[in-house]
């Protein structure tokens, strides 16, 4: 479903993620309710590690740089 995103709902979902987890998750909720998936937290946080880990937002912008840069999210997703 994330995959699924254009690269503007993912900038817009990684910087929320950024600046309030909480707006974020609902906001994701959203999308998959949207796509017709339903998850729970936890579900959508183990997915979203997954996808961290394996490089998959590295192209996202996130508040004007890729947010494989950004300092922020590396803060939180060390390598």
């Amino acid at each position: 479903m994330i995959k699924n995103l254009d690269d503007e709902n993912l900038s817009e979902l990684c910087e929320e993620f950024l600046t309030n987890h909480e707006a974020a998750m609902n906001l994701l909720f959203k999308y998959c309710s949207d796509f017709g998936l339903i998850f729970d937290s936890q579900e959508i946080k183990d997915n979203m590690t997954i996808m961290h880990k394996n490089g998959d937002f590295d192209r996202i912008v996130c508040f004007g740089i890729e947010l494989s840069e950004n300092q922020l999210y590396k803060k939180f997703h060390p390598s």
